[in-house]
């Protein structure tokens, strides 16, 4: 999370979006009073050089992941009118893929391997034990939507919503709006999931109707839809 008195700007950061690494990017170009929350998991935020990218400055009492209403309820009426507010969103089926690969980052039985007799023509299912700790991620519900963090009551509360599937250019037109250039995206916290495989080849019926539920807003608000490969 971002409040930037020099830009005039709250970047409220949603998970699995990104979110790292755009603040490592726009945490270059704050100062003074700015706040920046601080990050845990060091090892996955340095860039591809090994370098710490992120400057943490000024807490705050904020945290990296608060909503929405928290960060309205906690500042200045004036602040949370007068600042540009933006936020990030991405496809919940991929989304939630995501996080369940985050999750279970360190489980061997997300890596397969081929035993002796798949060398005799047994075939090897290479997504299943994924596809069934991945149904049981779902149905046992410890996750949850992105809403929060750019609806207040079902509806939009930011001004700028950047899209996942279009980040460079989205951040770009953020940058115009609060008078930064073009920032350089640090690639962070990525690698988790191989991307042989489209998300939708971990789904099922029940899978997908279960995301499908639980992110009524963002199919609402920004016409998300099950895309196939």
């Amino acid at each position: 999370m971002i409040l930037s008195h020099t830009h005039k700007y709250i970047f409220i950061k949603s998970t699995k979006t990104a979110g790292t690494s755009i603040e490592a990017a726009l945490s270059n170009y704050c100062g003074g009073d700015d706040i920046v929350t601080p990050l845990g998991d060091y090892g996955f935020n340095r860039d591809e050089s090994g370098a710490w990218v992120h400057k943490s400055m000024n807490e705050g009492g904020f945290q990296q992941h608060d909503d929405a209403l928290t960060i309205k309820n906690s500042i200045a009426p004036g602040i949370w009118d007068g600042y540009f507010k933006f936020s990030i969103a991405r496809n919940p089926w991929e989304r939630t893929l995501s996080r369940f690969f985050w999750n279970h980052r360190n489980d061997p039985a997300m890596k397969p391997a081929k035993r002796f007799y798949h060398a005799l023509g047994f075939p090897f299912d290479e997504l299943g034990p994924a596809r069934k700790l991945f149904s049981r991620f779902l149905k046992e519900g410890e996750w949850d939507s992105n809403d929060r963090f750019y609806t207040i009551d079902g509806e939009l509360c930011v001004d700028y919503v950047i899209r996942y599937e279009n980040l460079a250019q989205d951040l770009s037109e953020v940058c115009k709006r609060v008078g930064l250039p073009e920032v350089q995206l640090p690639h962070l916290k990525s690698g988790m999931r191989k991307r042989d495989h489209h998300y939708s080849e971990y789904y099922d019926d029940t899978t997908r109707t279960l995301v499908a539920d639980r992110h009524q807003n963002d199919i609402r608000l920004f016409g998300y839809r099950f895309e196939t490969a």
